[in-house]
C-alpha cells in the first residue's frame, strides 16, 4: 500500500473531503496532501503527528511505514493503548439515536475535549428536532450510560432506548405506576408524553453536555 493509499484510507474513514481533512488536522494548505497523491512526497513524521493528534486511534507507525494495522497500539502521545485510553470523549459522526440502536459499534471519528463534560461514554450528533429548542438539530450531545433501574435526575434530558423505539426526552417518575417513567417532550411541543415501565428499557443515557453550533 502506497503512502497515498494509506492516507486516503484515513480520509475516507473520517468521512471528510481531502480539503476538509487538511483543515481539520491543522494544515494551512491541502496542497501538501495532493503532493502525496501525485507521488511527489511521502507521509512525513510531522504529518503523521498531526493526524495522530487529531485521531488518536490511528496507528502512527502504520501511517509512516505501512506496518501493522490502521488502528493499532500507538497513540498520538507515543504511548500504547494499554497504558490508557486517548484523552477526551469518543465522538461518532452519526446520529446519537441511530448510534445507540446499532448492533455493532464503529470506531470513533475522533475524540473531543469539552470542559465540564467529563465521565461521558460518547458524543454524537442530534439530527432530529424532537428536543428543540433545548437540543436543536445539528447539536452535539455527550452522553453517559446509566442504570435503567437507578435514580433519574429531575429536569435532565435522557436518551431512552427500548426494543420498539429510542427517544431523547425529559424523564421523570410516574408516581401512579410501579417502576413507571414518563418521557416528556419540551414545553410547547406537539408531541405527547410517553409512559413506560423500566423493565422495557434496554438502555438509558443521561445527556451530560450539549454543544450547539451557531451560524454567524
Amino acid at each position: 500500500m502506497t503512502d497515498w493509499q494509506r492516507l486516503e484510507q484515513v480520509i475516507k474513514w473520517t468521512g471528510l473531503s481531502t480539503n476538509a481533512f487538511a483543515v481539520g488536522i491543522g494544515l494551512k494548505r491541502s496542497e501538501n496532501l495532493y503532493q502525496i497523491k501525485r507521488g511527489n512526497n511521502g507521509i512525513s513524521k510531522d504529518l503523521a503527528e498531526l493526524i495522530a493528534r487529531k485521531y488518536p486511534n490511528v496507528n502512527r507507525a502504520w501511517l509512516l511505514t505501512g506496518d501493522g494495522e490502521m488502528f493499532g497500539e500507538t497513540s498520538a502521545s507515543g504511548g500504547s493503548a494499554a497504558a490508557g485510553q486517548p484523552e477526551g470523549i469518543p465522538y461518532y459522526n452519526t446520529d446519537a439515536i441511530r448510534f445507540v440502536c446499532e448492533t455493532g459499534r464503529r470506531l470513533p471519528a475522533y475524540y473531543i475535549n469539552v470542559p465540564g463534560f467529563g465521565d461521558c461514554d460518547f458524543a454524537a450528533v442530534v439530527t432530529g428536532d424532537g428536543m428543540a429548542p433545548e437540543v436543536p438539530a445539528g447539536a452535539i450531545v455527550a452522553l453517559k450510560q446509566v442504570d435503567p433501574a437507578g435514580p433519574v435526575l429531575p429536569g435532565e434530558i435522557y436518551l431512552a432506548v427500548t426494543q420498539q423505539f429510542a427517544l431523547m426526552r425529559y424523564v421523570k417518575l410516574d408516581r401512579k405506576v410501579p417502576d413507571g417513567l414518563w418521557l416528556n417532550p419540551p414545553d410547547g411541543s406537539d408531541e405527547e408524553p410517553v409512559g413506560i415501565r423500566r423493565e422495557r428499557l434496554t438502555g438509558l443515557y443521561l445527556v451530560k453536555g450539549i454543544v450547539i453550533h451557531k451560524v454567524l
